[in-house]
């Protein structure tokens, strides 16, 4: 495989890509919302109005209870600007006096998209498989409790909400679980599955649970390709040598099989903008980085590993597959577990990548569960949530179809 992560979606239950949804219903403007009994305030914002907040944002960042990199300000205003429907997503700010507190983006998706009932969809994006919202570790349980609140009084007043791609074992997750639970609040679980995922241990090497033939026989292949030339690997974090290293990231996916089918980011201009661009951004925050396998200092492999708080996401890698039969992609991931494996400022790498990948899951023993989750709000009576979760069914169900379809046609 010349790339893996968030844009290869084989491991969910079929869902409606975001090319086929139809707009969703989400307002223009911003709309304060009713207060309740909470001193906490919520209020319904555009994403791409958001820019006036980063200050806030980004403290609201380093107060999460868990991190996302894909809602760190950087990443996720260039995915509102250049991604389709990024425009159409709004977020739920919810803010004790002035201090920002909890940010949950999503959009309201209705009949024309196939939804009997007015839902609430968390964002997420062919680029960002992970639905985690922002919320102050201080005032976590009062945030959820806010946001289940203010939810039905959105514009257009939905009545479901649908989180995809939750990381399961997350404090996020198991927050918002008791809190449904103590409330009486059924959920459906629709995509189920697990993804590899390394967790740094003290003392541990990280390549320990790989294989002794496996690692063997990646070394012997290491071997015949440092034959081939001057083998090198360098890792690039800042200053100008970052935008040549997304070019060359590119430039290899485009090489590949995403780059022959049109899947590559490279093949729309759009996509390569929100690319250079948020990577280029996070990296000057010291929150990306890429690493470069080279052969006579021509890239051969290249990944983009992202960080946020305490975590990383391996979230992309690329290799020239001229050289296939050396698994350079393999070597540069091999290398990044080995060096990944040992910072202790790190507690969880997620892979971003599909169920049961045949690259990433013979590394990394780890893994992470996850799972879309649905769930009625206030008013929407267990009748008429069957409908619903039957839906959801048929939705994904007629997606993995079409799919299917698309895959033999193009065959």
């Amino acid at each position: 495989m010349s790339s893996f992560g968030a844009v290869d979606r084989k491991d969910r239950a079929p869902a409606v890509s975001a090319r086929v949804v139809a707009p969703p219903l989400a307002p223009a403007e911003s709309h304060a919302l009713p207060r309740t009994k909470s001193p906490l305030k919520a209020e319904w914002k555009p994403f791409c109005a958001l820019e006036s907040e980063i200050e806030a944002w980004r403290g609201l960042v380093a107060r999460a209870l868990e991190p996302n990199v894909f809602l760190e300000p950087s990443f996720a205003l260039a995915a509102a600007k250049h991604l389709s429907h990024g425009r159409e997503v709004g977020a739920l700010l919810v803010r004790d006096g002035t201090r920002l507190k909890g940010l949950v983006p999503g959009r309201i998706e209705g009949l024309a998209a196939g939804r009997p009932f007015a839902t609430f969809v968390g964002w997420t994006h062919a680029y960002a498989p992970l639905s985690t919202p922002l919320i102050d570790r201080d005032a976590a349980k009062e945030v959820v409790g806010s946001v289940l609140a203010a939810l039905p009084a959105l514009p257009g007043r939905p009545r479901l909400i649908l989180y995809p791609f939750v990381n399961e074992d997350g404090a996020v997750a198991r927050l918002r679980a008791g809190e449904l639970a103590r409330r009486g609040i059924p959920v459906a679980y629709f995509g189920i599955h697990e993804r590899a995922m390394l967790r740094p241990v003290a003392g541990r090497d990280a390549l320990a649970s790989i294989s002794g033939s496996r690692l063997k026989e990646l070394r012997r292949q290491r071997r015949r390709l440092s034959e081939a030339g001057t083998l090198d690997r360098r890792t690039v974090t800042a200053g100008p040598e970052v935008r040549a290293a997304i070019d060359a990231y590119l430039a290899l996916e485009a090489g590949g099989w995403k780059g022959k089918s049109g899947g590559a980011a490279q093949s729309n201009a759009t996509t390569r903008a929100f690319f250079a661009e948020a990577v280029a951004a996070l990296a000057a925050e010291g929150k990306a980085r890429i690493d470069l396998l080279t052969l006579d200092a021509a890239p051969i492999a290249a990944a983009i590993t992202l960080f946020s708080g305490d975590r990383a996401w391996f979230w992309k890698i690329a290799y020239d597959e001229e050289y296939a039969r050396f698994s350079p992609g393999v070597q540069l991931a091999l290398d990044l577990t080995a060096d990944l494996g040992r910072n202790a400022r790190i507690s969880l790498i997620d892979s971003c990548a599909v169920a049961d990948h045949p690259m990433i899951d013979r590394l990394w023993d780890g893994r992470l569960a996850i799972a879309d989750w649905m769930m009625p709000l206030a008013g929407l009576g267990a009748a008429a949530f069957s409908v619903a979760v039957a839906a959801e069914n048929i939705r994904r169900l007629a997606a993995g179809g079409l799919r299917l379809a698309c895959k033999l046609t193009r065959a």
